[in-house]
């Protein structure tokens, strides 16, 4: 198995579905790192632009650059397919109308070698989060490839979006403790109108519809590894991240939606997660997240919350008050964040 891994330090999976325009910039932003011991594996994904025409002048033109096609299946079999083919050390993933910025592969492949991480969180982003990091963007998260090989059956999840990239990271970060983060990177995150991400916030009855097969994988990858009672507090946190505060709270869903949504959450959390918390771990969890697992039903939840927010602005602003009082302008300004992150 180490032969494969000898003369390549990083794979850079890239799966592309018609990104002809933006795909080459991804492309040369990888070729000018100055780690030049990589592969770049770009996947195509039945794409009907020309973009396995721009592939294939760069894999023509470097050798480190493999391409690959497929029917059209989704960025998740891309991703698997992709991983699978990978000879590197760490592996990569990077979406293809997105650009790594100057040394983020050779500063996270120094850091990830000398602290034998498994897995490296890329980004000061995450710092907030970390070291309980509970779910991660595909693009924040650097793998050791032997790592990923011990455990196959971890793979993006077919034909699920949006969560397919938090469920996999997820059971990632629940299977090591060897975990660091690396500050200095610079990743540039396109936002255009035909974005994957942008489209999803608007299809509620989409997400309805994956968030229980989220469900049945966590419970089903859970019960396989015997992590309920270790890795509990870590699934609560995934479920507080993921269907509550990304999709229960910052989605349009119908009232009628929402009843059905706040029961799933609440039924896998009474069944599965609840039971095997402490209350040290419970004190973990959002005063908005227990307030939701108290609440009897959304409408309940909704008209708590509400009175709850404008409590608390009253507070911020009755606070906004006294911290003119402090002595010096960077107490103020860090008395002021900590109120709005404490009552937000």
């Amino acid at each position: 198995m180490k032969e494969n891994y000898k003369n390549i330090k990083v794979s850079v999976v890239i799966p592309v579905f018609n990104r002809q325009k933006f795909l080459g910039e991804a492309v040369e932003s990888v070729l000018a790192q100055d780690l030049t011991e990589i592969e770049i594996i770009i996947v195509n994904d039945g794409s009907t632009d020309q973009s396995a025409v721009v592939a294939k002048e760069y894999q023509a033109k470097d050798r480190r650059v493999i391409y690959m096609e497929q029917e059209n299946q989704g960025v998740s079999v891309a991703r698997n397919k992709g991983m699978a083919m990978a000879k590197g050390e760490y592996l990569y993933f990077l979406d293809s109308d997105d650009i790594l910025g100057q040394g983020f592969l050779s500063s996270s492949y120094a850091m990830a070698t000398e602290k034998k991480f498994d897995l490296l969180v890329c980004g000061a982003y995450f710092l907030d989060r970390f070291p309980q990091v509970m779910a991660l963007q595909t693009c924040a998260l650097f793998m050791k490839k032997s790592f990923l090989d011990l455990h196959p059956d971890v793979q993006f999840l077919k034909g699920i979006q949006p969560g397919e990239d938090g469920v996999f990271s997820h059971e990632l970060l629940a299977l090591t403790d060897k975990i660091g983060i690396n500050l200095n990177t610079t990743y540039f995150y396109r936002e255009h109108e035909g974005q994957n991400t942008s489209q999803i916030k608007k299809q509620t009855d989409k997400v309805l519809q994956v968030i229980p097969i989220w469900l049945k994988e966590l419970e089903e990858f859970y019960e396989r590894y015997n992590l309920w009672d270790k890795k509990a507090l870590h699934l609560a946190r995934f479920i507080e991240h993921e269907p509550f505060e990304f999709r229960y709270m910052a989605m349009p869903f119908q009232q009628e939606q929402k009843q059905h949504l706040f029961q799933m959450i609440r039924d896998f959390m009474d069944s599965k997660v609840l039971p095997r918390l402490t209350d040290r771990d419970r004190n973990v969890l959002s005063a908005a997240f227990i307030g939701f697992l108290q609440a009897r039903s959304a409408e309940e939840f909704d008209a708590w919350y509400q009175a709850r927010k404008l409590k608390n602005r009253a507070k911020v602003k009755a606070l906004y008050l006294v911290s003119k009082l402090l002595p010096s302008r960077k107490w103020k300004k860090s008395f002021r964040a900590k109120m709005k992150k404490k009552y937000d």
